[in-house]
């Protein structure tokens, strides 16, 4: 239970230190990410009740791009929060040598081309073609084919961990990311369960906009992450690879 405990309250202390950073850059950067997730999920709310009410006149009306489809708006600013994030991870990795952060950037480049170019869609229907499998099964084939990958991406980060600190760091976006799976895959299900007209915006305000808010959350942790790191590598003079020194 001590253990547990040092380990909670570490995560937490950590989560506030990387998103709510005294960094100038880091303050503009996550009032600039949370304007653009509040416009983008307010539009989505506007677009919702003009479409539900019929109001032709409305500028939102029929404007499929401000929907959480894929090409909308909302979805293209989250696959660059995603991959913004996994360079960020590359370069945490490589510039200070913690090779267990090369493991989040897989896993988010695994959700980037998910989420833009339907990998598991891609894996399930190649396995009904290839295998004559139902297409509930290659759907399920597909989700397990993703997951698994990521899976191995994160075994292999835990093995590369050296201290009790990277350790917290790794578990802290750990958890991001199982919340951002539960906003896509758990409220997904509930959505086809109940997925009658009263429901449907709530619905898909909940799991979309869900995963977008956790998207910009983990994207600016990352930030955060990356800044403190550049600080503490400066403050006690640890050696970093000398492109970085000349930025």
């Amino acid at each position: 239970m001590p253990l547990i405990q040092h380990i909670s309250t570490r995560c937490w202390w950590l989560a506030s230190d990387y998103l709510v950073h005294t960094n100038k850059f880091h303050r503009w950067c996550a009032v600039a990410v949370a304007g653009v997730v509040a416009l983008l999920i307010g539009c989505f709310i506007a677009f919702a009740v003009a479409e539900k009410y019929q109001l032709k006149d409305s500028f939102f009306y029929g404007a499929l791009q401000f929907s959480f489809i894929d090409g909308g708006y909302p979805e293209t600013f989250a696959y660059g929060l995603e991959l913004a994030a996994s360079m960020i991870f590359v370069w945490i990795a490589w510039v200070h040598h913690k090779r267990h952060w090369y493991a989040f950037a897989g896993i988010l480049l695994v959700v980037f081309f998910d989420d833009a170019f339907q990998l598991h869609e891609t894996i399930g229907h190649s396995l009904v073609v290839n295998f004559s499998v139902s297409p509930s099964v290659g759907d399920l084939g597909g989700f397990a084919t993703t997951g698994l990958l990521s899976a191995v991406f994160w075994v292999f980060g835990v093995l590369k961990i050296e201290s009790d600190d990277e350790l917290c760091a790794y578990l802290l976006f750990t958890v991001y990311f199982a919340i951002l799976i539960f906003f896509g895959v758990g409220v997904d299900a509930l959505h086809g369960m109940f997925n009658g007209n009263g429901m449907q915006t709530l619905f898909t305000l909940l799991e979309d906009g869900g995963e977008l808010v956790m998207t910009a959350v983990l994207s600016l942790s990352a930030l955060g992450m990356l800044l403190r790191q550049r600080q503490s590598a400066t403050a006690a003079k640890m050696p970093i690879n000398s492109m970085y020194s000349k930025l």
